[in-house]
């Protein structure tokens, strides 16, 4: 079976007795959602693309149960919407408080992880007034890119 849609819940989880590491995704579209597992092999392969309101492609086989049905992945792909998800530069907003040093860490680590073209700009709130800084690395500007970006700073730190 072949399903197609938007990951609205991501889990990375390891197995308690073989300690092997597995991911469980919800796949939504708008005639419903469907529970995907990501084991073994598979999930070692596609775990990078498990991000949250990425939209994708799954490719797997269905498991029948007592409590309903879930699918179990074979393959994933992210498509080429054709949808360019911003031009000029990307601006990342986060609240002064927030910017920790893990948070802004794991800013610099994402923003690596999805090098490109684009420019990057933080904008730091505070109050009613904001300060604007250029980030010294440029990126693609993805699907996956805003997922996590929106795991990481909150559901409104891109416009």
């Amino acid at each position: 079976m072949t399903v197609a849609g938007l990951l609205t819940s991501v889990q990375h989880r390891t197995a308690r007795q073989s300690g092997n590491p597995y991911g469980i995704v919800q796949l939504e579209d708008f005639g419903g959602e469907v529970s995907v597992m990501f084991l073994g092999k598979t999930y070692q392969e596609f775990s990078p693309s498990l991000v949250a309101d990425a939209i994708v492609v799954i490719k797997g086989r269905v498991s029948v149960r007592d409590d309903g049905f879930n699918l179990h992945a074979q393959s994933l792909f992210v498509p080429d919407t054709g949808q360019s998800l911003g031009s000029g530069p990307l601006v990342i907003s986060v609240p002064e408080q927030r910017a920790t040093t893990d948070v802004v860490s794991a800013l610099n680590d994402v923003l690596i992880r999805h090098s490109g073209e684009n420019e990057v700009r933080l904008r730091l709130v505070r109050g009613e007034s904001a300060r604007m800084f250029e980030i010294p690395f440029p990126v693609s500007v993805t699907a996956d890119l805003y997922g996590e970006l929106k795991r990481l700073l909150g559901p409104n730190c891109v416009a």
